[in-house]
């Protein structure tokens, strides 16, 4: 029970401080002077962070070193570098492709090129070698018209 007490103790103390703080805010928010100097030193204040601002950039350029904006720009021109080498990536890579695709159908049309030259070749063998029995059985033909022609005039002579 002593806890409980103890418990109750604090919580009532507690909620007397929140109520005391509470109101204190309260007055010191509708305190139209004190907002009045807050406004003007926050001006004050921002006024001087502008004037540090410009001051850090004039001396960095004057030291040649790079400022927050510079890093900034330099980042955001990599970050589109990037992208540009990333984009030039996959347009190789299809180029490859097209170039794979396009060395394949080149070699089938050169393997049918060197079937058809071997085809070709092969009925030109056939065709010389027709042609020569042909001059074979020309020169045949001759012999035997020039047998005939002596039997005829053998026979012409013989005849006579």
């Amino acid at each position: 029970m002593a806890e409980n007490n103890l418990y109750n103790s604090v919580r009532q103390v507690s909620e007397m401080w929140e109520k005391g703080l509470n109101g204190l805010l309260f007055q010191s928010v509708d305190n139209n002077p004190l907002i009045q100097m807050t406004k003007l030193g926050i001006e004050a204040n921002s006024r001087y962070i502008e004037m540090l601002k410009r001051n850090r950039e004039l001396m960095a350029n004057y030291m040649n070193l790079p400022t927050k904006n510079d890093v900034a720009n330099a980042v955001k021109q990599t970050i589109q570098a990037e992208e540009k080498i990333d984009i030039l990536e996959e347009q190789i890579w299809n180029l490859q492709e097209s170039f794979a695709i396009a060395t394949e159908e080149q070699n089938k049309m050169l393997a049918e090129i060197i079937d058809f030259t071997k085809h070709l070749h092969s009925e030109w063998q056939k065709a010389s070698q027709e042609l020569a029995k042909l001059s074979e059985m020309k020169d045949e033909f001759e012999a035997m018209k020039k047998l005939l022609e002596e039997v005829k005039a053998e026979s012409v002579q013989v005849a006579k």
